[in-house]
């Protein structure tokens, strides 16, 4: 019996694309666009594990690509780079009331700050673990172990819910149950959710 919900957000409550960020900033860069991503990766792992603020990202970002516009841009082809996936803020919203539901999700202070502004469906969550924060990222064990203490959560009636394989295995190995979400494959998600009697 599953009795909590656990949802990672990108590519599965919300889509994004780090290209059209790149190409948002490529013109106001002395550094080629086919070269940036080499150069965010690092910083975003940075970022996204706790080592680097929001602000000391962006101002390493604005150096490294020779930015020459106004960090008020940079900051917001940063954050504007999310699209929603109605059909999981439809589920988010059937269940809301029903079964407490958390996030778990790699992200950075600069996305948690926008989306939770621009996004509604964030409302309907009792919770969230972002790497950020906790220091640690999926699939790190560490990351479930910290969801499971901050809930409460009793790994064999949670239900996970991730894009990527690696951190669906690690719930997996950690005795939760994981779904692989694609948003092409959804229905896949609401056969599973049927088997689960969830809805």
């Amino acid at each position: 019996m599953i009795d909590s919900i656990v949802f990672d957000i990108g590519n599965v409550l919300l889509r994004f694309d780090f290209v059209a960020a790149l190409q948002r900033i490529a013109p106001l860069c002395s550094v080629p666009v086919t070269q940036i991503a080499g150069l965010l990766e690092p910083l975003k792992m940075e970022l996204e594990s706790g080592r680097m603020g929001g602000a000391a990202f962006l101002d390493e970002l604005a150096a490294r690509v020779g930015f020459s516009g106004e960090t008020s841009l940079l900051r917001a082809a940063w954050q504007e780079i999310f699209e929603p996936i109605e059909a999981t803020h439809r589920l988010v919203k059937q269940w809301h009331g029903r079964y407490p539901m958390y996030l778990l999700s790699n992200t950075n202070d600069l996305h948690v700050e926008y989306f939770l502004k621009s996004y509604s469906v964030f409302s309907y969550f009792d919770g969230a673990v972002y790497s950020h924060e906790a220091g640690v990222m999926k699939p790190d064990a560490a990351i479930y172990a910290r969801a499971e203490a901050k809930f409460g959560l009793k790994p064999e009636r949670t239900l996970f819910i991730d894009d990527l394989l690696p951190n669906v295995e690690a719930a997996r190995s950690c005795g939760w149950v994981a779904h692989h979400y694609s948003e092409g494959q959804h229905e896949s998600l609401l056969s599973r959710v049927h088997s689960l009697e969830l809805i």
